[in-house]
């Protein structure tokens, strides 16, 4: 299946990710999936195609780690934890403005990394890890959803050596492809929507400057507070 982009390592698909991962990623080939899934609750049942996924792409020493909102994290690490094991919960500190958890009136101020590895597995970070990270607010000149590099690059940089292969699942514009490609680990990523792989694709070849707003939309008020 030919990549939509393709350079040093860095590869992504255009396609839903639950089709073509297994034609694309073999078994027990990946050291990390960093992945940041919509956390609204329609799409709660991709956490547990995401366990299934990593039980069958990660190598045995791998980790998974996915960013979570916080309205719905009780029934993500539900879906997660029944099929792999828990290694722990890290806090993304928010810079600055942050969303407020309308709902139960909370201005969260954070969300989860949230880590697991294979049921079986002893594996430990290359390295010791900070447990709560204070992040400089998320990224969103490229995506609405989008998450800022810093975060990512410690965590990822934290999980894996240079040329091991770093999978995502929910690309979005790209952040995750474009650390990688600075710590020179391998990446496999896949997106859906078309105009969204397009920007991640402009981004990787540096076609847009740090500058460039990109195609962002505004957030509707029940967005966000899905989201948060």
């Amino acid at each position: 299946m030919k990549p939509y982009y393709q350079h040093n390592g860095i590869s992504f698909y255009h396609g839903d990710a639950r089709n073509m991962a297994p034609e694309i990623i073999h078994p027990n080939t990946v050291d990390l999936i960093f992945t940041d899934p919509p956390y609204q609750k329609k799409y709660l049942y991709l956490y547990d195609w995401l366990a299934e996924e990593a039980i069958r792409a990660l190598k045995p020493d791998g980790f998974l780690i996915a960013y979570s909102g916080i309205f719905w994290k009780q029934q993500i690490m539900e879906a997660l934890g029944r099929q792999l094991d828990f290694f722990y919960d890290f806090v993304l500190i928010h810079r600055g403005t942050t969303t407020i958890l309308w709902p139960r009136r909370v201005i969260t101020g954070y969300k989860s990394l949230l880590c697991y590895r294979l049921k079986s597995s002893k594996a430990v970070p290359r390295t010791n890890v900070l447990g709560k990270y204070n992040g400089t607010g998320g990224d969103k000149r490229f995506h609405k959803w989008g998450q800022e590099a810093n975060t990512a690059r410690y965590y990822i940089d934290c999980f894996t050596h240079e040329g091991n292969l770093v999978a995502d699942y929910f690309l979005g514009a790209g952040t995750f492809a474009e650390v990688c490609k600075a710590l020179n680990r391998d990446f496999i990523g896949f997106e859906i929507d078309g105009d969204t792989i397009a920007m991640a694709r402009e981004r990787l070849n540096g076609a847009l400057g740090p500058k460039e707003k990109g195609r962002q939309e505004v957030m509707s008020f029940e967005e966000i507070q899905e989201r948060e």
